[in-house]
């Protein structure tokens, strides 16, 4: 049986194809070299695999050179570009309803997806993971973020700094852009893609706020999502879910159940025709998220533990080797002399 995969909305592959044209990038070329239909562009309600999109950003990576073409394609992607979903945003009477609001459409951009703002007592946290629970490549993770903050800026009609910034790529050898457009703390091989936002910004009146407008691009883009399929099975919004709170703990099914709007005994029962548990998905998380920590040197093998919920050591090196076959240890040194990593995400053991 054929491995469902989502669909991004030519709405967002758009801004990128029109920002490469703009750097003077060839894109009729790069189009050619992944498939992509510029046919298939234009048409406003097209939808492109997702992993057309990430080799997309491969090959757009390998053949511009640019170490930073994340955050120089999101700087040059005209607003117009993202259509209905960037003039709500801009629409917005301020920023914490513009990236709320963003989290309510980001299905008409990505069908599966999650984003999401979460309100803290200092501020709110944005934060965006793929559909498989895993955070996004680098680059597109750079322009992602990098249109936050331009989005945001543009909404609050001031240049504010983000309190955090966190990538869950490792850091590149040369941060200056970086610094250059976020201004604040950055968070690299965090697990995560995040933006922390200060309280006092949230709240800023919109200077470009037109609440006419707003109300007529509301009902459009809700007009939208109700065409949408519901395709995420539970087993993925699972996932989803667990990639965004395991690093503040391991759930217990309750929490999950109430996270997904379930009672406990559906949330049993949905997964289990779908050939899986709660457990299941939660040591095959623990376990990626194991082998990506431990392959970063700068992670002590009792931080990678903790990190992911074990509260002995002990216990994380007995769940490790049950997973991989290794201990943590023994991982972490082949690991510095071979590719091991895709072995062992990509192993059902």
């Amino acid at each position: 049986m054929k491995k469902w995969e989502p669909y991004i909305s030519v709405r967002a592959v758009q801004p990128v194809v029109t920002a490469l044209g703009i750097l003077g990038y060839d894109v009729a070329d790069i189009l050619q070299a992944v498939n992509i239909s510029p046919a298939l562009l234009r048409d406003a309600d097209g939808k492109i695999p997702h992993g057309a999109i990430m080799r997309l950003w491969d090959y757009a990576q390998r053949v511009t050179g640019d170490d930073h073409l994340g955050i120089h394609l999101a700087e040059a992607a005209p607003i117009r570009s993202f259509e209905v979903h960037s003039y709500a945003l801009l629409a917005s009477p301020t920023l914490r309803d513009a990236y709320c609001r963003a989290c309510r459409y980001q299905r008409l951009i990505h069908e599966a997806t999650n984003l999401t703002f979460e309100e803290r007592p200092d501020g709110g946290i944005l934060q965006h993971a793929l559909p498989d629970g895993r955070s996004v490549p680098r680059h597109p993770a750079e322009f992602l973020v990098t249109l936050w903050v331009r989005f945001g800026r543009l909404v609050a009609g001031q240049d504010w700094i983000p309190r955090l910034i966190c990538f869950a790529h490792p850091a590149p050898d040369d941060t200056s852009e970086h610094t250059r457009v976020f201004r604040s703390q950055i968070r690299f091989s965090s697990g995560r893609t995040a933006m922390y936002i200060p309280d006092e910004i949230l709240d800023i009146h919109n200077p470009r706020v037109d609440e006419n407008l707003l109300t007529l691009l509301d009902r459009y883009a809700e007009g939208l999502l109700k065409k949408l399929p519901q395709t995420a099975s539970t087993a993925e919004r699972l996932r989803l879910w667990l990639h965004q709170v395991l690093s503040d703990g391991v759930p217990t099914t309750a929490e999950a159940a109430r996270a997904l709007n379930l009672s406990v005994r559906t949330l049993h029962r949905r997964l289990r025709d779908e050939g899986t548990s709660f457990r299941e998905l939660l040591d095959q998380l623990r376990k990626e998220r194991a082998v990506a920590l431990l392959a970063d040197q700068r992670c002590s093998i009792a931080e990678v533990g903790f990190l992911l919920g074990f509260a002995e050591l002990s216990s994380f090196s007995r769940s490790f080797k049950r997973w991989t076959g290794k201990s943590p240890a023994a991982f972490r040194k082949q690991s510095l002399g071979a590719s091991s990593l895709h072995h062992f995400l990509d192993d059902p053991a």
